[in-house]
C-alpha cells in the first residue's frame, strides 16, 4: 500500500503500531506540567513513555521526517516541534529536504 501514493505518508496500522508509544508520547504534550517535565530532561521523559533506543535518537536529533518514515502521524511530529521550538515551518522544510 505504500506505493499507491507515490512520496507520501500512509498511516498504515503497521506503522501506527511501530510508532504507537512515540505517537503516545507526543500526545502527551497536550498537558503543560507534561512539556514542562519533557523540558526538564528529556532523556527521562523519554525514558518514562518507554521509548525505544531509536526512538529516542529520531526525537534527540529532531529528526522529523525520520519520525514521519518511522510511523508517526505529522500532527504529533508537530507537538514535539513545539516543545522543543521548532515551528511547522521548520518542520515542513525538514520533510521535505530543504534544510538539515
Amino acid at each position: 500500500m505504500d506505493d499507491v501514493i507515490s512520496g507520501a505518508y500512509i498511516f498504515t496500522g503497521e506503522r501506527s503500531a511501530r510508532s504507537y508509544r512515540l505517537n503516545k508520547m507526543a500526545m502527551s504534550f497536550t498537558d503543560a506540567a507534561s512539556r514542562e517535565r519533557f523540558k526538564v530532561d528529556e532523556e527521562a521523559y523519554m525514558r518514562a513513555h518507554g521509548l525505544s533506543g531509536e526512538e529516542m535518537d529520531l526525537v534527540r536529533r529532531r529528526d522529523w521526517k525520520g519520525m514521519m518514515d518511522y510511523g508517526a502521524s505529522i500532527y504529533l511530529v508537530i507537538k514535539i516541534g513545539g516543545v522543543t521550538g521548532h515551528p511547522l515551518p521548520v518542520i515542513g522544510n525538514h520533510t521535505a529536504g530543504r534544510a538539515a
